[in-house]
C-alpha cells in the first residue's frame, strides 16, 4: 500500500499476487511509481510441501525357482506418486535380491524431497520349486529262476539315486528290493519324491523264469 503521493503513486509487484509461487522461497519486489518518481519494498513468500506422497505396493507375487537352484531372483517397482518431484520408494527385501523357496515378506517404505514419509505397504512373493527332480538310470532288467521248491524268488536290487535344486530326493521302489517275485514278469516302478512333492521316475522288469523239472514218484510194484 502506498500512504502518499500525488499524483497517488500505482503500485506493481513481481510476481504478482495470484502467481502461482513454487515451493522454497520467492522475493517478491514491489514498485510505487508516479509523476514524481518511484519507490519499491519487497518481501518474501515461502511456499512448504506438507503433503505426503502416496506409496502402492504390487500385488502379491508367485514365481518359480530358477533352473537348477532352490532360490529365485524377482523384480518389483512400488509405484510412489507426490505432488512435487523426488519422491523414492524402497524395500526390503529389494528388488532384484536373492528370495529362498517359501513366502517371504516384502515392506517399502517412501518420502518426498521435503522429507515427508509415505505410508508404508507391504506384499508377498512366494517362490515355488516347479523342477522335478532327476532319477539315475533304473538297473537293468532281471531275469532269476524261481528258488527251488517254490513259484517264485526273492530278488535284491539297488535302487536308482535322484538328485534335486531343493536338496534331497529320495527313492522309492515297488516292489522292493528284497520282496519275493512271482513266476513271470513283473514291473518294477522306482519313483524320486523331492519337498515340493514333484517327482521323477524309471522302471525295469523282473522276470522269474521255472527252470527245475517236476519231480514224479511212481506207484510201488503190484502183483
Amino acid at each position: 500500500t502506498v500512504s502518499a503521493g500525488c499524483p497517488v503513486p500505482t503500485v506493481t509487484c513481481t510476481p504478482a499476487s495470484g502467481f502461482a509461487f513454487p515451493k522454497g522461497t520467492t522475493t517478491v519486489t514491489c514498485t510505487a511509481s508516479n509523476s514524481q518518481g518511484m519507490t519499491s519494498c519487497s518481501f518474501t513468500v515461502t511456499v512448504n510441501d506438507m503433503q505426503a506422497p502416496t506409496l502402492t505396493c504390487p500385488a502379491p507375487a508367485t514365481v518359480n525357482t530358477a533352473p537348477g537352484l532352490c532360490t529365485a531372483t524377482p523384480t518389483f517397482n512400488p509405484l510412489i506418486t507426490d505432488n512435487c518431484p523426488g519422491a523414492t520408494a524402497a524395500c526390503v527385501p529389494p528388488s532384484g535380491s536373492t528370495f529362498n523357496l517359501g513366502v517371504t515378506t516384502v515392506s517399502c517404505t517412501g518420502m518426498d524431497a521435503a522429507g515427508n514419509p509415505a505410508t508404508p505397504c507391504s506384499f508377498t512373493v512366494t517362490v515355488v520349486d516347479n523342477q522335478n527332480p532327476v532319477i539315475g538310470a533304473c538297473p537293468t532288467n532281471i531275469t532269476q529262476p524261481a528258488t527251488t521248491g517254490a513259484c517264485s524268488a526273492t530278488v535284491t536290487y539297488t535302487p536308482p539315486t535322484a538328485m534335486d535344486n531343493c536338496g534331497s530326493a529320495p527313492v522309492v521302489c515297488a516292489p522292493a528290493s528284497g520282496a519275493t517275485f512271482n513266476l513271470g514278469t513283473t514291473t518294477v516302478t522306482c519313483t524320486a519324491t523331492d519337498s515340493s512333492n514333484r517327482t521323477a521316475s524309471c522302471m525295469f522288469t523282473v522276470t522269474i523264469t521255472d527252470t527245475h523239472n517236476p519231480t514224479i514218484t511212481c506207484p510201488a510194484d503190484q502183483t
